[in-house]
């Protein structure tokens, strides 16, 4: 197959994967609720978790996580191998897709599990390590927003970081790891002027 159809082809599949919203299915079977009419009106982890049940926030992002993780190790296995920049391609479009699913009229979520996933696949230890300090921030001062906005600006300067020390190998270049995170930062920007945050 030429690769460039494989590439769209896997772009589209990943961006339906994304589209597809676990907190919106879930909270309807086990709450009977439109998540779209429930607190902030986000169908996202963090308005399951503060306006319907902690433990179904809880799942709703555990689930989110593991569909853009497991999907981007699957994708790597059987068709991207040698390729880590595409693949991350792939990991963006079922972001789009998170926070911009077609199937609900293009409105969805922040992505910020999402994101966080895609991270975790590519650079898991400057993840890990962003991510141990943004749970410390988020345990003692509250400030979630905070947090998931330096889970998006702070992972590719970390993984930089590590590189640059030779604590990290990776495979992906730091500036595409950049570029996923101006990437995000647009998308969270028009998901917040969608819901009038700005």
């Amino acid at each position: 197959m030429n690769p460039i159809i494989k590439e769209i082809i896997l772009i589209l599949i990943a961006y339906s994967i994304g589209s597809f919203s676990f907190a919106r299915i879930l909270t309807k079977i086990f709450r009977n609720l439109n998540i779209y009419k429930v607190g902030d009106f986000i169908a996202d982890a963090t308005n399951v978790y503060h306006n319907v049940s902690k433990s179904l926030g809880i799942l709703v992002w555990c689930l989110d996580f593991i569909r853009i993780y497991l999907s981007l190790w699957i994708v790597k296995f059987l068709f991207l191998k040698n390729s880590p920049e595409l693949l991350l391609f792939v990991g963006l479009s079922m972001i789009i897709g998170h926070c911009f699913p077609i199937m609900h009229k293009f409105v969805g979520s922040r992505g910020i599990s999402a994101y966080v996933a895609l991270l975790f696949f590519f650079v898991p230890f400057a993840t890990a390590i962003v991510g141990i300090i943004c749970l410390l921030i988020l345990i003692f001062f509250r400030q979630l927003r905070f947090v998931q906005y330096t889970m998006v600006i702070a992972v590719p300067v970390a993984y930089y970081i590590l590189l640059n020390f030779k604590i990290q190998m990776g495979e992906i270049n730091p500036k595409y790891l950049l570029l996923t995170s101006i990437v995000m930062g647009i998308l969270n920007f028009f998901v917040s002027k969608r819901y009038g945050e700005i």
